[in-house]
């Protein structure tokens, strides 16, 4: 009688704790039973797999059981020396894994992504090597045509000239024809 007054005293106790919700697993090495109390006197509950995820209830340190609550919230106790505060290995494996595969895929689509702006891009490449060609074919016209530009500038000057001094001596032709002409006459005016 006095070991049960002491377990209902123990589970006052903890009950009265504050609660702080932390996370627990299940270790991996081991399948746990749960209990329905906090020591082995209690029923059995439920069996755990390894790497079972549990929230913390409240702790007995004198029976070295933790009270648990699962994802169904069902609540129950469980030794403490079972439970693990990081994830177990075959969770951490199957998160890598995730992350792997997810990786894997985004990597995948990456790759996808330019090789179509590859393929989309090798008509680009042609056109751009036809301007180029074109280019290069105008450069070299326009080349040309400064050269004929220039050389007929030279020719028209070269013309102008001519024609100027051409002028020069028709006028100068003129000139002799009418002023000989004006002599023979005689003028009224005068």
């Amino acid at each position: 009688m006095k070991n049960t007054l002491t377990h209902i005293f123990y589970i006052i106790c903890i009950v009265s704790l504050p609660v702080s919700a932390k996370t627990a697993y299940v270790h991996d090495k081991e399948k746990l039973w749960s209990r329905t109390g906090p020591s082995d006197s209690y029923k059995v509950y439920i069996k755990l797999r390894p790497g079972t995820k549990l929230e913390i209830i409240a702790e007995d340190v004198d029976t070295q059981y933790t009270q648990v609550k699962d994802h169904k919230d069902r609540e129950f106790w469980v030794k403490t020396a079972y439970l693990t505060a990081t994830p177990t290995s075959d969770i951490q494996l199957s998160q890598a894994l995730k992350r792997i595969d997810k990786t894997t895929k985004a990597h995948q689509e990456k790759v996808q992504e330019l090789t179509r702006q590859i393929t989309s891009m090798q008509p680009l490449e042609k056109i751009n090597q036809n301007l180029q060609a074109k280019i290069s074919a105008m450069e070299i016209e326009m080349e040309q045509l400064k050269l004929a530009n220039s050389g007929l500038k030279g020719g028209f000057d070269r013309d102008m000239y001519f024609a100027g001094g051409v002028t020069i001596l028709v006028g100068m032709l003129f000139g002799w024809i009418f002023s000989s002409r004006g002599k023979k006459r005689d003028s009224s005016w005068n």
